[in-house]
């Protein structure tokens, strides 16, 4: 009991360094948008990670690449590619209080990409909380004539492209080791996102790839803290701490660029971040059951 203890505040500490660690990468996104563009950016930090994940990969020789589930990696590189680079552009445009909740509104679209992949059937305990976090999110969006910013639709976009990932690594997991789907991952993330930023490279300056390298290095760090925290503790447990990133990028908005959550926004994610929580608390408590 006491070794579990330990690791869930470990875990917990892990967490808590991760989602630190990505809001930085997150606000230095922001910042070099200004002159970079998004394709560069994504493509820069997907090159890092693969060149970081490449040493795993050769230590056991080549022969731990091999799959026969390929497919399924592409389709998570593609979804994690896309989601990336809607993320990177809603970040560019709107608030980072905003971009980061509707990024962080994913575990609520995990449902629904099971319905529609394996027609897994929505429980009923989950219903209330995608009532609450889809009203959060309404309340965020603003759909009306005079306010909806398809900046705002692109954030969602980028957590729907999140939760196709969630789901894909979680099919991938009963089969392929961690080091394997984190490589495939990455790998063809690049892929899919390197041909659109050919040509975006010129007339960069020191600082540009300085803030690019920065992103790449911190983002796979962060990948790496994700792997061992969620190794270590429940997923209960430890996956809401991600909702504190929005306190961070509400902090790095204001300190940064002047941005002040309205009283909508402070709304809409704390019903996003209520339906999340509750969404991953009844998941996990039905896992198990189940057991």
């Amino acid at each position: 009991m006491a070794s579990q203890s330990n690791d869930i505040r470990r875990a917990i500490w892990l967490s808590v360094l991760m989602v630190t660690l990505s809001s930085t990468a997150i606000a230095a996104a922001k910042y070099v948008s200004a002159n970079v563009t998004t394709a560069a950016i994504v493509t820069v930090q997907f090159l890092i990670c693969t060149l970081v994940c490449v040493p795993r990969i050769k230590r056991p020789r080549l022969r731990s690449l091999r799959t026969e589930r390929l497919g399924l990696h592409l389709l998570r590189g593609l979804a994690g590619a896309l989601g990336f680079y809607l993320f990177y552009g809603a970040v560019e445009n709107i608030s980072l209080v905003d971009a980061m909740m509707l990024r962080q509104s994913a575990p609520l679209l995990v449902p629904l990409v099971l319905w529609s992949w394996n027609r897994e059937k929505i429980s009923k305990s989950a219903w209330l909380p995608l009532v609450i976090g889809f009203s959060g999110i309404a309340v965020i969006l603003r759909p009306t004539t005079a306010e909806l910013n398809w900046w705002h639709v692109a954030g969602l976009l980028s957590a729907l492209g999140l939760a196709i990932s969630m789901v894909a690594t979680r099919k991938l997991a009963s089969t392929e080791p961690t080091a394997r789907i984190l490589f495939y991952y990455c790998l063809f993330s690049l892929v899919c996102m390197a041909p659109l930023s050919v040509g975006d490279f010129d007339g960069l300056t020191a600082l540009d790839w300085i803030a690019m390298l920065y992103i790449g290095i911190a983002v796979s760090v962060a990948l790496e803290l994700y792997t061992r925290a969620y190794g270590m503790a429940p997923t209960a447990t430890i996956a809401p701490i991600n909702y504190f990133s929005v306190v961070l990028a509400g902090i790095w908005g204001w300190l940064i660029w002047n941005q002040i959550p309205d009283r909508l926004s402070i709304l809409g994610s704390i019903l996003v971040a209520a339906g999340g929580i509750m969404t991953l608390y009844f998941a996990q408590r039905e896992h198990t059951t189940a057991k």
